[in-house]
């Protein structure tokens, strides 16, 4: 059986970033907040992918790192991508069974309103590499652990961008995907409909 992934917005308390009012093409600062420091190769794969995936969203994307945070800059949007485990392919050992649903990143909502906090949790994203062919090399381990890094951290994005905490049938804002499909090279999109979603919430 393919194990699944829970993509979520979860409830929690915290205070609310305000979006700023959207310019022409709307740029998010999206800061990054990693556990111990992460795999170089993964951190840039995950970046490209996210980038392609919000592209049709007409969404930018600042990358930072939390600790870069001068709070001089001036987003539509900010975000903190908080990044638990380990984020490293060359820790990677395979101990989640087939068949099991794991939570693989979470979004904080709080009364209703989602918040611009996410987490990914970097140890179980890196059990999709289990479905990579057993002759698979580093570099292509690290390539398919940025992809599916980068398609989570989109997920999440969605739902802070949307300003939702629902899911689509269909697509990356799904509720759950397979562990499977975060690493294929075929693409993971979005609809339409959860592009146009973002550019109207960004719009408002």
């Amino acid at each position: 059986m393919t194990r699944v992934l829970v993509l979520a917005a979860g409830a929690a308390l915290s205070a609310l970033l305000a979006f700023c009012e959207s310019p022409a093409k709307p740029s998010v600062g999206v800061f990054l907040d990693f556990d111990s420091v992460p795999g170089t190769n993964s951190v840039e794969i995950m970046k490209h992918e996210v980038d392609h995936l919000l592209k049709p969203s007409g969404v930018s994307v600042d990358w930072r790192l939390a600790t870069d945070n001068r709070g001089d800059e001036s987003f539509t949007g900010l975000v903190v991508m908080k990044f638990k485990g380990k984020c490293k392919v060359e820790d990677w050992q395979q101990n989640a069974m087939p068949g099991t649903t794991s939570t693989l990143g979470a979004t904080q909502v709080s009364e209703g309103h989602v918040l611009p906090f996410s987490e990914v949790k970097c140890d179980a994203v890196k059990e999709a590499l289990s479905y990579l062919p057993a002759g698979a090399n580093q570099r292509e381990r690290q390539r398919a652990f940025g992809l599916a890094m980068g398609r989570v951290v989109a997920h999440e994005l969605y739902h802070i961008l949307a300003r939702t905490t629902g899911h689509a049938a269909r697509g990356l804002a799904k509720a759950a995907e397979s562990l499977q499909d975060l690493v294929s090279l075929q693409g993971l999109p979005f609809r339409a409909e959860d592009n146009e979603a973002i550019r109207k919430a960004l719009s408002q």
